[in-house]
């Protein structure tokens, strides 16, 4: 609920998400950064791999980070979103 005419912003955000091999995290972790508005950085690590796929842990870091842009750029990459497990929203 937003008061004062002021608009809560996310600032980080851990993801939980399920990815094929192919692209790599390097070029998933660029295209999020170029192609999410309000991104500044991105921290990506491989938490496990199997044959097909690869499950990772993004940290994603910003000063207005545009959730729908995002979860639409991992479809794109043919990425999965698993859950969000960690959010930082400030009003400031």
């Amino acid at each position: 609920m937003e008061s004062d005419g002021v608009r809560p912003k996310i600032k980080y955000l851990t993801l939980d998400v399920l990815k094929p091999h192919n692209p790599s995290i390097v070029d998933l972790s660029k295209g999020i950064v170029s192609g999410v508005n309000g991104v500044s950085k991105v921290v990506t690590e491989i938490v496990e791999m199997d044959q097909d796929t690869e499950s990772i842990r993004m940290k994603i870091y910003g000063s207005d980070v545009d959730l729908d842009k995002l979860k639409k750029i991992l479809r794109e990459y043919g990425a999965s979103l698993h859950s969000i497990d960690e959010v930082i929203v400030e009003d400031r």
